[in-house]
């Protein structure tokens, strides 16, 4: 089920209180969520999970305050997968928004999405280095943004305004590039199609989980011995 408006509220506030300072914020998590998805190797929520709330779980005080994030967690990237799903495709980044100028800050979103390719480089290297020449420039241009979300950019300063400007209206076309890349299913792409994230249909599905259960990450342990470790 899609998050509602007061959901995503409520999981910004909940991100935004339990996350330490090497966690992420709600935008940095959908850029993050857009990059596992359209990544060509799976990435399970066990491995990626921590990446979210950071390298420490102090802050998450309780299994239920576990339970609660990890749910709206789930359901908002089950969400972003729905978006990409082929044949219809309603993709669209959660930017954050300056609230005096209106400023679309499209920053955040790339650095999440930037971290995601971060956990499977050979997956990205290999799409950069396909005969795909789109899904190629899309995988250089997403590290590019990413370079002036940073600062760390080598691109002439006229080239890094337009960029700037553009890149809003940019980031959704390289995410769909990407995606009909990896869930093309020929023989172009060079990872099968038999990971969850290439399947036509939401990979992890976010309901209430039993501590005994087994884990919704795909792992074959208990989820209070996995995800649930907290």
């Amino acid at each position: 089920m899609m998050l509602s408006d007061d959901e995503l509220d409520q999981l910004d506030a909940l991100l935004l209180s339990h996350t330490n300072e090497d966690g992420m914020l709600l935008s940095e998590f959908d850029g993050f969520c857009a990059g596992l998805i359209v990544c060509p190797e799976i990435v399970m929520p066990g491995e990626w999970l921590s990446c979210v709330w950071g390298s420490s779980t102090e802050h998450l005080e309780t299994p239920k305050d576990v339970q609660n994030v990890t749910d709206l967690l789930m359901r908002h990237y089950n969400n972003v997968a729905q978006s990409l799903m082929p044949p219809a495709n309603d993709y669209g980044p959660l930017y954050d928004e300056d609230t005096q100028t209106g400023e679309i800050l499209w920053e955040s979103w790339c650095c999440g999405f930037e971290r995601a390719m971060r956990l499977r480089p050979d997956a990205w290297e290999q799409i950069a280095e396909s005969k795909d020449e789109e899904a190629a420039a899309s995988v250089n241009m997403m590290l590019a943004l990413f370079n002036i979300a940073e600062g760390q950019s080598d691109l002439p300063k006229a080239s890094i305004k337009t960029l700037t400007a553009g890149a809003p209206d940019i980031i959704p076309n390289l995410v769909q590039t990407l995606n009909a890349w990896t869930k093309s299913g020929t023989s172009a792409a060079p990872f099968p199609a038999w990971a969850a994230a290439n399947q036509p249909q939401a990979p992890i599905h976010g309901s209430k989980v039993g501590r005994n259960a087994p884990c919704p990450c795909g792992s074959g342990r208990k989820y209070k011995q996995c995800c649930g470790t907290n």
